[in-house]
């Protein structure tokens, strides 16, 4: 993992290129430090949010120097209007640090003039008397050679160092011992248990185009596994129970029967939940038979009325009507009617096996 070390510059406005300099400087380093898992994060006033706000802006940048592990002051002729009070709360920070090292590290260098201010060279006195060591610089060639050679002196004393990489055969004992372990033991433990519990199996009925009036009722469904056979009643669903493990997702035998509707015989993988798409059979779509008169004879032309379905009977007085599903009833009332004979009803179950034989008097 990356290791940032917060570095902030600061300098009065007069020694602006010094600080773009030393803001190349710091990518250029990177560069190198990035292979190492370092990372120099460079923060200048230009950084921080510059909007008013509730509080003294000067804090923002106060509080970074107070968080930061080194600390770069740049002097010239003059102090620049905030930069004494950085430096002290630089100096406060690192006297009153816990850290080891304490931080910020502090490094404080003034640009040689002949022609040096009096406030700079109070300022230097100033620093002085904190048994502060300070430096100058005659370019920012010279500046920026100065700061790479502390770098590097913080980094050869391990000052500067990466995040300690892990000892590997560590992780892997730690790995071993704490995850791969445990987690084998459950997994097997996990496995047993579902293995060797008994199975449950619900079969839920759906059923396909229903027709109004005509809701399915009830049927039974059949399970088949091994040489074992359940049979159970059904009007929505059921659930087969206490089935041997060794059957979980196993192919198992289904049979559904009901009246009305398409007998199932099917085989499906024994799993938690199963749906039967049932739909009728359309045995319940049919009404024939024929009519003959009080001496037998075979009637034809007789009008056979079953709702608004109707039909005539042929010369031999047969008939047939076919009931589309979604007229389709347990129970019909049947007409038949003939000029110069009495109309005949009755009311019964259609049937495609069962005749309907109807009599009709003068």
């Amino acid at each position: 993992m990356m290791k940032t070390i917060k570095i902030f510059l600061a300098s009065s406005a007069e020694l602006d290129s010094e600080k773009d300099q030393v803001d190349l400087f710091i990518a250029r380093k990177n560069k190198d430090y990035q292979k190492k898992g370092l990372f120099l994060e460079l923060s200048t006033w230009k950084d921080f949010v510059s909007a008013m706000t509730e509080d003294r802006t000067q804090e923002l940048y106060n509080n970074y120097i107070r968080s930061c592990d080194i600390a770069v002051f740049l002097f010239h002729t003059r102090l620049g209007r905030y930069t004494r009070e950085e430096f002290d709360v630089a100096h406060h920070s690192f006297k009153t640090s816990a850290n080891k090292p304490k931080k910020p590290l502090i490094y404080t260098y003034f640009r040689s003039d002949l022609n040096e201010a009096e406030e700079i060279t109070s300022f230097k006195m100033y620093v002085d008397s904190l048994d502060h060591f300070f430096d100058t610089y005659s370019s920012t060639e010279d500046l920026l050679v100065k700061l790479n050679r502390q770098l590097d002196k913080l980094e050869n004393e391990g000052v500067i160092k990466p995040n300690p990489l892990p000892d590997s055969r560590n992780i892997l004992k730690y790995l071993v011992y704490y995850f791969i372990i445990p987690l084998m033991v459950l997994g097997g433990a996990v496995t047993s248990f579902l293995y060797f519990t008994p199975a449950n199996m619900t079969v839920k009925i759906r059923e396909m185009n229903p027709v109004p009036g005509l809701p399915f009722k009830t049927g039974s469904v059949s399970i088949t596994y091994g040489d074992k056979t359940e049979t159970f009643p059904i009007t929505d669903e059921i659930t087969f129970r206490q089935i041997p493990s060794k059957f979980k997702h196993k192919p198992v035998k289904l049979i559904f029967i009901s009246p009305g509707f398409v007998t199932i015989d099917t085989i499906v993988d024994l799993k938690e939940h199963t749906d039967l798409h049932i739909k009728r059979d359309n045995s319940l779509g049919l009404v024939f038979g024929w009519v003959r008169d009080e001496n037998g004879k075979p009637l034809n032309d007789v009008n056979i009325s079953l709702k608004s379905l109707t039909s005539q009977t042929d010369v031999n007085g047969n008939f047939r009507i076919e009931i589309p599903s979604e007229q389709q009833s347990d129970t019909i009332r049947l007409t038949a009617y003939k000029e110069g004979y009495k109309t005949w009803y009755c009311t019964g179950a259609p049937s495609r096996t069962t005749e309907w034989r109807i009599m009709l008097q003068k």
